[in-house]
């Protein structure tokens, strides 16, 4: 029994009660053909054997005259061309059917592949089958991205349904990873032919497998091929990757900056970082470049042949260029915008030829003197706050004299910071990250007393400053002027001034703390109605006399909430939580304890309502501010997006890789439980969705080597907090000792990481055992070493060493053998996340 519905522009067929969430999605998605009725057979489920017959009755009782496009759901792939040729011979009517594997692409392509040529091909009756197309919808280059090829002995050229792809053949799975992204979100645009360069995480691609390629593009091909570097390339130093292709090519060339996303009939093209995620969605769309006439010659500024407009630019008064105010205009340029006088400086041309950072967009400022610098930067502030948050987010706001040196501009004074923080009030909440972190002070415990409670002035003498992100440093300006961080206010009717940080002192029974003054110090702190932390003097007596050098249990991992009804003492009934403050490791090392079920970081089974409802009511304001964040990434990367909790697995992630979650390993590693433990576990269940980093991760840690001798009689450290490490080497973490840890399933955090966060993170879940491989004690011109291996789940953690120890042990030799460069650099704030051996407290 056939059912038949229209659905969108397709007749669907299908057997069983339901159409199948497939073919539903292409008949919803797919265009409309203009010469040939769209059918689709749903064929789920096995089938009777007179399927066909019924098949054709259905067709006929339609009383179409065109061709068929037919498109099958749910069976093998040589199914659609038995059943296009049967169809065709059966009605006398053509039938186009794909040859291959049909690949649902973006925005409803239809894109067909196989090993060997694969495509929609025409069946007619008393006909040869003809091959047409690769893609439906058709584009103009669609036959010069057919086959796949091989370029060289590392680099292959695969088509994709939106465009064509020079990438490293020798890392499948990498290839695998991005190649699906790819397929789900770049769109086949109908004039321009995206040649995506290189792989995020593989090798760089050497320049002449580029120049192979372009020998054998057809004329077609090469009039719409439009380059974009999607991963590392081999170029020479300090050249841009537009020019190098043209003086490589001999040719124009044009460059797409940023991979197109979205609608085919308009796109938005954002930029790549070093992971492959979504940078910032560029204004300055398509570059053509000129090769230079002879050899060392100046390179011509590449001209922008397409770019967007945002409306908050205002209104067109020349080429990419729109009045923002009386007095001053925003030009289009390819790294960003330009905030400058309505006549162009003599410099204009060293400005608009910055090439492009995918990390930061750059709102550059004209400062030809003080006034005119000020007046720029004040607009370029309020530009920036009334861009999309994406887009806010990487801001950078520049002087001119600072991104085309060699010009007279501001003293140094003014432009010693390299990037302004954009000050208006409206944006006084939003914070990009300056160019070159700040210093963090490294908080330390806040000693609480007993009554009775001390002055205002002996808590400011021996309290110090509570600080973190919440409270950034003090900005200079052009202008001389400070620009306060945000919380430098906080000092309510009993502040005691900017060295407490906003704490205030009450009676003999109560000793606070603002909660704006606790955000980002590692306490953070939400209750019913976020008002504060109010803690009684008996119910934290516990807390009496710990300083920095008290060997103590994590005694602040606790709740403080206050008591709890029915005399209860569970989190689920007090969405409050207390993180403890970061503070070195004890001498000698401490194991952390084996948690109970209760306090553990990772629930077991998948059922979190209550944790999910606990971080819902204590975390409300927190997930607010954040939502429009998170939905961006979201939308970015579809297969973070799947089920309906979702979006608060996504936030709870985001919360902890920010100053909000700084004291939670803390916590979790002092086998207590309490508030830090549901917050945990939703955080646990958004890091499983995130990609897997296998091979070498990164650390620090402060040992002696009395310490390393303990730690290689322990061989197996158990890590029941999140294992923070780096998938890259860094460059300056603090510390002793360089701790190695090969990964099997540590988790990528780049796609969460904020402005001021480490794209290099890799996480591994509370609960992760390692096994300690080698220890290498400090030599003469050598480093301490601590060399460990992930153990798999189902691995039992034993004394005895196991053939993955070798191997591992191998392969990380191996790569400090083979390492070279200075490494990359981790913020202050964020390095001390980095800096611990897994298994100590």
């Amino acid at each position: 029994m056939i059912t038949r519905h229209t659905v969108g522009n397709a007749l669907v067929l299908h057997a069983s009660e339901r159409i199948s969430t497939e073919a539903r999605t292409v008949a919803l998605s797919v265009d409309r053909d203009p010469d040939n009725d769209i059918v689709i057979l749903d064929l789920q489920h096995e089938l009777p054997f007179d399927i066909w017959d019924t098949v054709a009755t259905e067709l006929r009782r339609q009383r179409l005259r065109r061709g068929i496009r037919l498109v099958v759901c749910g069976a093998r792939p040589e199914t659609g061309a038995l059943a296009g040729q049967w169809l065709s011979d059966r009605l006398g009517r053509p039938v186009i059917a794909p040859f291959g594997r049909m690949i649902p692409g973006a925005a409803g392509l239809l894109f067909v592949h196989a090993t060997d040529l694969g495509g929609w091909v025409c069946y007619r009756r008393g006909h040869t089958p003809v091959w047409q197309s690769k893609r439906y919808p058709v584009p103009a280059w669609d036959g010069a991205a057919v086959d796949h090829l091989t370029i060289s002995s590392t680099c292959a050229a695969e088509p994709l349904p939106g465009g064509v792809w020079l990438r490293e053949s020798r890392d499948e799975a990498a290839v695998a990873v991005h190649g699906s992204h790819l397929t789900s979100t770049m769109p086949c645009l109908p004039d321009a032919m995206p040649v995506l360069v290189g792989c995020p995480g593989t090798a760089p691609l050497r320049l002449d497998d580029i120049a192979r390629f372009w020998r054998g593009l057809a004329p077609e091909g090469r009039e719409h091929a439009r380059f974009v570097q999607y991963g590392p390339v081999a170029l020479p130093d300090g050249e841009q990757f537009g020019q190098a292709l043209a003086d490589l090519l001999r040719s124009p060339v044009r460059v797409f900056t940023g991979v197109p996303s979205g609608r085919p009939d308009g796109p938005a093209m954002f930029t790549v970082d070093a992971d492959g995620r979504p940078g910032w969605q560029v204004f300055a769309e398509e570059l053509a470049y000129r090769p230079r006439e002879t050899l060392g010659a100046k390179a011509v500024t590449p001209r922008i042949l397409r770019h967007r407009a945002p409306p908050e630019l205002g209104e067109p008064v020349g080429p990419r260029v729109y009045q923002y105010a009386h007095d001053a205009v925003v030009e289009v340029i390819p790294s960003g915008l330009w905030l400058r006088a309505p006549e162009p400086p003599r410099h204009a041309d060293r400005i608009r030829a910055v090439p492009m950072d995918p990390n930061r967009v750059r709102l550059v400022v004209d400062d030809p003197a003080p006034a005119a610098a000020d007046r720029h930067r004040e607009l370029a502030g309020d530009l920036a706050a009334r861009l999309d948050p994406a887009t806010r987010r990487r801001a950078a706001v520049q002087p001119s004299s600072l991104v085309a040196p060699g010009r007279p501009g501001l003293s140094a004074r003014g432009i010693e910071a390299g990037t302004y923080r954009y000050t208006t009030g409206h944006a006084a909440g939003l914070l990009p990250a300056p160019s070159v972190p700040a210093p963090v002070p490294e908080p330390v415990p806040v000693a609480v007393a007993g009554p009775p409670a001390p002055s205002t002035g002996e808590v400011a003498a021996t309290v110090p400053a509570v600080a973190g992100p919440a409270a950034l440093p003090e900005t200079t300006l052009p202008d001389g002027s400070g620009l306060p961080g945000p919380g430098a206010e906080a000092t309510g009717p009993h502040g005691a001034g900017p060295d407490v940080a906003g704490l205030n002192v009450a009676g003999p029974s109560v000793v606070g703390s603002e909660a704006a003054g606790l955000h980002g110090a590692g306490l953070s702190v939400v209750g019913s109605e976020a008002a504060g932390l109010h803690v009684a003097g008996p119910g934290v007596a516990g807390l009496d006399g710990i300083g920095p050098d008290a060997d103590a249990p994590d005694v602040a991992a606790r709740d403080v909430a206050g008591p709890v009804l029915d005399g209860g003492a569970g989190w689920a009934t007090s969405p409050t939580m207390t993180l403890p403050v970061h503070r070195p490791a004890p001498a000698p090392v401490r194991f952390q304890r084996t948690p109970g079920d209760d306090a553990r970081g990772v629930r077991p089974g998948p059922d979190l309502d209550e944790e999910r409802t606990w971080f819902r009511r204590a975390f409300r304001r927190e997930i607010a501010a954040v939502s429009a964040d998170v939905a961006d990434v979201l939308a970015a990367h579809p297969a973070l997006a799947g089920g309906a909790d979702a979006v608060e697995y996504a936030t709870a992630v985001r919360l902890y890789l920010s100053a909000a979650g700084d004291g939670l390993d803390q916590a979790l590693r002092s086998a207590e439980p309490g508030g830090h433990v549901p917050f945990a576990r939703c955080v646990s269940a958004g890091v499983r969705r995130l990609p897997v980093h296998r091979g070498v991760a990164y650390a620090g840690a402060g040992l002696t080597t009395a310490d390393l001798r303990r730690i290689a009689q322990r061989r197996v450290l158990t890590d029941w907090g999140f294992t923070n490490a780096l998938a890259e080497p860094p460059a300056d973490l603090p510390g002793t000792v360089e701790v190695l840890i090969w990964s099997a399933t540590a988790r990528r955090t780049a796609a969460f990481e904020t402005g001021d966060g480490v794209p290099a993170r890799v996480l591994f879940l509370p609960g992760t055992a390692f096994t300690v491989l080698q220890v290498q004690e400090p030599e003469a011109g050598a480093p301490a070493r601590l060399l460990l291996r992930e153990l798999a789940v189902e691995e039992p953690p034993v004394d005895g060493r196991v053939r993955f120890d070798a191997l591992a042990l191998a392969a990380l030799r191996q790569h400090l053998v083979r390492r070279t460069g200075p490494g990359t650099p981790v913020p202050a704030a964020a390095a001390r996340r980095f800096t611990g051996v897994p298994g100590l407290r």
